[in-house]
């Protein structure tokens, strides 16, 4: 035989390279075929496991589908109502712009002092006189309810116990 020569790095020199044997097996050992009453085969639960992984892959698609096309309609619905809001709002600037300009119309056509003139010499108006100003406290300065009639004299408190 020749000689075997070793480097540091571990490689063999030399024809003596060993050969590759196959694995034998034992000659007493057989392939077990299942029995009528045992379980599955395992090539049986794969086809179930990949019929139940594809029904579950398939609902999810399509529940993924069903919210993507939801949030869709809610987008396109937002989106329409935002509009709608905004034609509102600029109708309502119209109509604030049309009422501002009729407020100013009709109170640069009014004549007070015409007004003022005409109540006094044509229908005999006067000013009240301090008398028959009656002072009412309402609380706030919006405007004032009057929750009864105001009466025409000031009657003392025994003719209406009398009943004068």
């Amino acid at each position: 035989m020749a000689t075997v020569k070793r480097r540091k790095h571990g490689y063999i020199e030399g024809n003596t390279v060993r050969k590759i044997q196959p694995l034998e097996r034992p000659a007493g050992r057989q392939e077990q075929r299942p029995h009528p009453g045992r379980k599955k085969s395992q090539k049986e639960r794969i086809q179930y496991v990949n019929i139940f992984y594809t029904v579950f892959l398939v609902a999810a698609a399509v529940m993924v589908l069903w919210s993507c096309v939801n949030y869709l309609q809610l987008q396109a619905e937002t989106t329409s109502r935002v509009k709608h809001i905004a034609e509102l709002e600029t109708e309502l600037e119209n109509k604030r712009k049309e009422n501002d300009d009729n407020y100013t119309r009709i109170m640069t056509s009014v004549n007070l002092d015409y007004v003022r003139e005409v109540a006094i010499n044509e229908l005999g108006m006067v000013y009240a006189n301090e008398e028959q100003v009656i002072l009412y406290d309402g609380g706030t300065k919006d405007y004032v309810r009057q929750n009864a009639e105001i009466p025409d004299e000031e009657v003392p408190l025994i003719d209406r116990i009398l009943g004068r």
